[in-house]
């Protein structure tokens, strides 16, 4: 009887009762995978007829010579220096580009990524903003033989090449050497905590204060999802504390740091001579506050030239069959003083 359907990567992961990165790693002998593990899947595959796309689609697979570009939103300007970066090397390289956004949807991102596998791109640079449970549409991509590289949130489920800004060096050494001044009352106004970034940035504020042996006070970092929190969480926090009793505010991003520095005129403290204050990411409107915005300086354009040669490397090995070792970039970040503190 003829087979339906060619035998997918999901069919043997549902067989063996693994999930779908391990038998896609297994496959791709991953060290990380033991090699018990590495033979069943392998002996599956052979009796399923499992073939890897890569190697039946390679043949017939013509170049597009166009990369896809998958942004959350476009509310940043971090995104738009990204992309400057990704066009020059792109287009140094013939490369066209397809720019596509996923909105704050799980299921937006999966058709973003569907859809740009279906114009038959040769990579995808993609910025996540979702943890998934179940990776497989990932995988399903890559397993096409299209290149996933992945950018400032790094995605353990996955096997690729990441470029991300070095969030937790930055955030340390410098709290570190606001500490050194003399601010040791500090707080930390953190984002999301599905968003490996404010994990980072949190963890790295964190670690400053345990170098300088300074007691971490929980009540110190506040949470909040959106920057439209940000002054609400203020509120809340200065009902129990007094002005007095803060040196400095660092904020997971600079738009926290906008919304903070509106509350802080609201309520008449003066900044840095009162409390001073910290950003991250180093957007153009921090040079426009009064006063202007210290931040941590994430190196936008920089990340998505990186990205973009690393994305162009794998797909030079892949069209030559040559084997690849992928890569995690980290960008380093470094502090800019202005008036804020």
């Amino acid at each position: 009887m003829k087979k339906s359907r060619k035998t997918t990567i999901k069919d043997l992961a549902k067989a063996l009762e693994m999930n779908v990165s391990t038998v896609s790693r297994a496959l791709n002998d991953h060290p990380k995978i033991n090699i018990k593990t590495k033979e069943r899947v392998r002996q599956l595959a052979k009796q399923m007829d499992y073939i890897p796309n890569p190697l039946a689609q390679g043949l017939q697979r013509q170049s597009t010579r166009t990369i896809g570009v998958i942004f959350p939103t476009f509310d940043t300007n971090f995104f738009f220096r990204v992309l400057k970066g990704v066009e020059k090397v792109m287009h140094e390289n013939n490369y066209q580009i397809i720019i596509s956004t996923a909105g704050n949807s799980k299921e937006q991102e999966k058709e973003a990524c569907k859809s740009l596998s279906a114009y038959h791109v040769d990579g995808i640079i993609i910025f996540l903003s979702y943890q998934h449970e179940d990776p497989s549409f990932l995988i399903d991509i890559q397993d096409e033989g299209i290149p996933l590289l992945f950018m400032d949130r790094i995605y353990e489920e996955i096997d690729a090449n990441y470029v991300v800004s070095d969030d937790f060096t930055g955030m340390f050494e410098t709290v570190c050497d606001f500490i050194d001044q003399g601010k040791k009352k500090i707080i930390h106004i953190q984002g999301s905590n599905s968003v490996s970034t404010s994990f980072n940035r949190t963890l790295g504020y964190q670690e400053a204060l345990r170098e300088k042996g300074i007691e971490e006070n929980p009540y110190f970092i506040i949470h909040c999802d959106h920057e439209s929190e940000v002054k609400s969480a203020l509120r809340r926090f200065f009902s129990k504390y007094t002005f007095e009793e803060i040196d400095l505010i660092t904020c997971f991003n600079d738009y926290f740091a906008f919304q903070a520095l509106e509350y802080l005129k609201e309520n008449n403290i003066k900044v840095p001579k009162d409390i001073s204050l910290l950003g991250f990411a180093n957007e153009p409107l921090s040079i426009y506050t009064s006063p202007k915005l210290s931040t941590i300086n994430q190196p936008a354009e920089e990340m998505g030239e990186k990205a973009s040669e690393l994305l162009l490397d794998e797909i030079a090995h892949n069209k030559k069959g040559e084997s690849y070792t992928y890569d995690t970039t980290r960008v380093k970040t470094f502090y800019l003083r202005r008036e804020s503190t």
